[in-house]
């Protein structure tokens, strides 16, 4: 059974697909522009239970899932069989097995799960992830799944009627955005990838399909003007810091639920309806596909960097010109296929699974490392530059758990130590472990929050809600054995200070001070509290960073694979942008008997920071350094941070802690 066109649900799809456009080239204005997906998923809603409901008796779920692989398939496989084979030009072997398994999960309708799995602080950074935008086919493809099924059954309950749809509809809405809620305080992540927290907006949509039309032109004005109102305010005051979609997805919601409504025609609607913007959202699929592969493997070309205006400008007319190519060559002709239903889900199985076993492939190869040259081996994936093989472990019983321990054997060791901090205490493990051999001193990791956290100072993070507590229980627990072990005669604090004094810092009394002075104030409470006179306390300042990832340009340059970008950093910035802490952490060391190694003095001589040492490029990201360093080159590094003369024992280590500090 046909239904009416409606020419402005295609122009509400043309906002939808400009706002996330822009947000996601980084156009200012729109920080809110993620919301187009909110509104996407409104719109689906509404479209797929019109469909299932203008069926009436006659529903057949064969008949509906052949064409939703008909409107879904084609063109997502088009665009990923390209993306797959781009990756061989563009992609690191790492990020190029990471792209095959996100096209395996993707071709079987699970993307939002893999991106679920398989985003984190140690992973490559979301927006580098050809296929990130998946995650949203996802969910509504799982939507598809349940939506259709519980229809049926709602109408006959009701023998046909409308009421227990209505019933059902609102129920599923409810349940959903009260999963919404929970999820976004307790587990961020979730609330965004997962389908329970995003089918409220698709069910909203549905609903609107059974809301009476709104006959009154002067009604029908002002509903479409507050709709529009609501997304543009979405689009605009709503950012990526915020908890989503919790209550503010509401705003987007409510917005194009209010322009979807049945009703007269407005002045609102005419404008939608307009050739420009229905033109735009009969592209919209395609252009949503598009725009983001184009988009992310310039950026790896790029070396990582955003692209400048000029150059998005390009990149948004390259997407434009793809999607038009893929609606007029791939998705109309499928669309008007007249295969019968099952031969057509047939098809659409067998092309999605040749994608998914591709994907898969090029996973378990390895993102198929025989492209890079051996000198970049080393550095061929995020994992592999962080991998470091612990020299023994140890069971602390003081903390209940067995901790990665290095440097001289913890048994036989003459001083021990705690090397304690977030992954920036990680980096630096390998190093101490050189220099704790000659010294004849242990370390056990104690990789928990930033030491200047959990009293006197904490950290709103929105994507860990339960973060202060998880801090000020790793302060007491690490506290409390100190306490108890005086054999343990050396606390090393490592952290990304610099980093930390960018988050929203807040004193527990609620001052909103200086973030630099938070850092200092916090540090300052813990060396008070475990401070003796047998015992040595040091901190180790940030390591200078490059802040983008210049890694694959280091592992690239004897090889084939494309990219435009320098392994130079900006050392001028990075030493202005250090400057602060260093002298904050300087003065607390000096006044506090604390040393303090500040790794800018020897790795930016003469205002010139290092990125080769020993011959071998030493970052694994924007700020870390790799752990797979070659030994020669961590005590080569070591040195240069001046670790030697700070962690030296005997009669001339206050000496040279004191010249360390100055």
């Amino acid at each position: 059974m046909k239904f009416d066109y409606r020419p402005d649900v295609d122009g509400l799809r043309a906002i939808a697909v400009i706002a996330v456009i822009l947000f996601h080239f980084g156009v200012p204005g729109f920080p809110g522009g993620f919301v187009g997906v909110d509104i996407f998923l409104v719109i689906s809603g509404y479209l797929i239970t019109r469909l299932l409901t203008a069926e009436g008796s006659e529903l057949s779920l064969v008949e509906f899932y052949g064409r939703r692989v008909r409107r879904i398939l084609p063109a997502m496989m088009v665009m990923m069989g390209v993306s797959l084979a781009a990756g061989w030009f563009f992609l690191l072997p790492g990020d190029y097995a990471s792209l095959g398994r996100s096209a395996a999960f993707s071709a079987a309708g699970l993307g939002n799960y893999y991106f679920l799995w398989n985003t984190g602080y140690f992973d490559r950074e979301a927006a580098l992830l050809p296929l990130l935008h998946l995650w949203s086919l996802g969910v509504e493809e799982q939507f598809y799944l349940v939506w259709p099924a519980l229809l049926m059954a709602a109408s006959r309950m009701s023998r046909g009627g409308r009421s227990s749809s209505v019933v059902v509809i609102c129920l599923v809405a409810l349940i959903s955005f009260s999963i919404a809620l929970h999820l976004v305080a307790v587990d961020p992540k979730q609330a965004f990838y997962g389908p329970f927290s995003r089918a409220w907006e698709l069910a909203l949509g549905g609903l609107v399909v059974f809301m009476p039309a709104v006959g009154r032109r002067g009604i029908s004005e002002a509903f479409g003007l507050v709709g529009f109102c609501l997304i543009v305010a979405s689009t605009v005051w709503l950012s990526s810091s915020q908890p989503f979609p919790g209550a503010y997805a509401l705003l987007p919601v409510a917005g194009a639920v209010l322009l979807i409504w049945p009703r007269s025609q407005t002045i609102l609607g005419a404008a939608l309806s307009s050739w420009p913007l229905r033109m735009t959202g009969k592209v919209s699929y395609s252009l949503y596909l598009w725009h983001w592969p184009i988009l992310v493997f310039f950026r790896h070309y790029a070396g990582g960097s955003t692209p400048t205006a000029g150059e998005a400008s390009v990149l948004i007319a390259t997407t434009w010109l793809a999607a038009y190519l893929s609606w007029r060559v791939v998705e109309e002709p499928a669309r008007h296929l007249r295969f019968l239903p099952l031969r057509t889900i047939a098809a659409g199985a067998v092309a999605a699974s040749v994608v998914g076993f591709g994907g898969n492939a090029i996973f378990e190869a390895g993102g198929i490392a025989s492209r890079i040259p051996k000198e970049g081996a080393a550095m061929r994936s995020l994992d592999v530059m962080w991998d470091w093989q612990c020299p023994q472990l140890v069971r602390i019983d003081e903390l209940g758990s067995t901790f990665c321990a290095f440097g001289a054997p913890w048994d036989k060791a003459r001083h021990r130590g705690i090397l304690w901090g977030d992954s920036h205490a990680e980096h630096m493990a390998p190093l101490l472990d050189v220099v704790g051999q000659r010294e004849d001193t242990s370390f056990f990791l104690y990789r928990a929050c930033p030491a200047a956290l959990g009293k006197a100072v904490h950290r709103n993070n929105p994507e860990e809600p339960a973060y202060k507590e998880s801090c000020a229980s790793s302060r007491k627990a690490a506290v409390a054995l100190l306490a108890r072990r005086s054999d343990i005669d050396i606390v090393v604090l490592a952290s990304a200070w610099t980093n930390l004094a960018n988050n929203d810092l807040v004193a527990d009394d609620g001052r909103h001070a200086d973030k630099v002075r938070l850092v200092r104030e916090g540090l300052q409470s813990l060396v008070e509290e475990i401070s003796t006179p047998e015992r040595r306390i040091g901190i180790i300042g940030q390591v200078p960073g490059p802040g983008l990832d210049l890694t694959s340009c280091a592992a690239l340059r004897e090889s084939k694979i494309l990219r435009r970008c320098s392994t130079d950093m900006d050392s001028e910035g990075i030493l202005r942008a250090w400057s602060p802490m260093v002298i904050a952490l300087g003065s607390l060391a000096a006044g506090n008997g604390v040393f303090f190694v500040d790794p800018l003095q020897g790795m930016c001589p003469n205002r010139h920071c290092a990125t080769y040492v020993n011959g071998e490029f030493i970052y694994r990201d924007g700020s870390h350094i790799r752990r797979n360093l070659k030994p020669e080159t961590d005590a080569a590094v070591a040195r240069m941070m001046g670790l030697y003369p700070a962690l030296a024992t005997g009669d001339t280590q206050s000496r040279l802690s004191t010249a360390a500090s100055d």
